[in-house]
């Protein structure tokens, strides 16, 4: 019997673990300041390329597979997303989620879209210039405002507006943070939660929601997650229907998303939403809670094997992020007890003395993490907090001149 084949667009060694997990053949394309030596041996074929370039990837995944068909493609990579879906289509194998790929990965679309069905909807506008920004908050009477890059991931460039002082400056550093329009939306109070979803042929099932930490305003730079949700059972049911409910509305077919939202005191409202797994190891949370590997369940319905089988390992999980900025790194010391703490899964610590830090600006700009279990989610964000605080960073303060 013919081994499956199948054709990863980017992703990381745990990509790789989903893969052999399944015992699929693979061929990879990635990007330069991803290469690595396992996903090099392991891969049938390796390139190296930006996978941006449709016509580049194109004509490579066409070549490849003339050679050596394959049988799907897939990506959990945000930047990929869309080529994936077309190459899918081009090849004629599975993988096609281009309808809900375009929805999502631009804000402004999904807002409208949102808006125009009546599903938690939010005062918004596209914005070109600062003067549009400006009118908005105006038009709003003063209430606070989030800037946005309309198709930006990572927290990079999302600042709350508060006062119209605050206006130029914050409109500076998101309009800077990626070419075109910028999105304004009203703001959002209440608690933050991001929802994993697993969708089969169209089958929407909620894997997990989780809790989320961040930076204080006016940024949202994520700094923790916790695992399952602390919620009430109308919460939750109500949170579950909003995004069943807008995962048909987008078309989504077969893989993950990840929605955030926020629980306002009038219901729960969507911020936005991916067509992959959530970053920073949330999707690794969610497995480890409630037995659902995302990539792995989403890479086997498109290859056409069988699934994982589902087998939680915590009741619990919780990840903390190391989020320094502006200063200079003199010495890190004790991540052995860290490591070796209570509930402790892994800690990844990037900070090393020399080092200079500067504004926590997006995702990109944290220096690592520590991931714990424990018995409940307070156990287990007990554990990840205390293990954190364990590690010694001895610093200097360096002057903060801009974001």
């Amino acid at each position: 019997m013919r081994q499956k084949h199948v054709l990863a667009i980017g992703g990381r060694n745990s990509t790789v673990d989903k893969l052999e997990k399944l015992g699929l053949r693979f061929s990879m394309v990635q990007i330069p300041e991803m290469v690595d030596a396992r996903q090099y041996n392991s891969a049938e074929r390796y390139a190296v390329l930006d996978y941006e370039n449709l016509e580049e990837l194109l004509a490579l995944s066409r070549a490849w597979h003339r050679i050596d068909p394959f049988d799907a493609i897939f990506t959990f990579t945000e930047y990929g997303l869309e080529n994936t879906s077309r190459c899918a289509i081009d090849l004629g194998i599975a993988g096609d989620n281009l309808a809900a790929v375009l929805v999502t990965r631009d804000k402004t679309k999904t807002r409208a879209l949102l808006n125009e069905h009546g599903l938690s909807p939010v005062r918004h506008r596209v914005c070109s210039t600062v003067e549009d920004a400006r009118a908005f908050f105006a038009e709003l009477g003063g209430e606070p405002i989030v800037l946005k890059p309309c198709d930006g991931g990572l927290s990079e460039g999302v600042f709350i507006v508060e006062t119209e002082a605050e206006l130029a400056q914050r409109w500076a550093w998101s309009s800077a943070a990626r070419p075109g329009p910028v999105l304004a939306e009203e703001f959002l109070r209440g608690h933050e939660f991001s929802v994993e979803s697993l969708s089969l042929d169209g089958v929407h099932e909620i894997a997990m929601i989780t809790e989320k930490v961040t930076t204080p305003l006016p940024r949202f730079v994520e700094l923790g997650h916790q695992a399952p949700a602390r919620l009430s059972d109308a919460d939750r049911t109500r949170i579950v229907e909003l995004v069943t409910t807008f995962l048909d509305l987008i078309g989504q077919r077969t893989g993950p998303a990840h929605t955030e939202i926020r629980l306002t005191p009038s219901g729960p409202k969507l911020i936005e939403s991916q067509t992959r797994v959530g970053g920073d190891q949330v999707w690794e949370l969610c497995e480890m809670v409630s037995g659902i590997d995302m990539m792995a369940e989403a890479i086997a319905a498109l290859a056409d094997v069988p699934p994982p089988q589902r087998i939680p390992v915590a009741s619990a999980a919780a990840i903390r992020f190391f989020g320094y900025e502006n200063i200079r790194v003199l010495k890190v010391s004790d991540l052995h007890d860290a490591e070796h703490a209570r509930g402790v899964v892994r800690v990844h610590c990037d900070l090393a003395a020399g080092q200079e830090i500067g504004p926590l600006s997006s995702s990109y700009a944290r220096q690592g993490y520590v991931l714990s279990t424990g018995d409940s989610v307070e156990d287990a964000v007990g554990n990840a907090e205390a293990a954190r605080d364990l590690v010694r960073v001895d610093w200097e303060s360096l002057a903060n001149t801009s974001e």
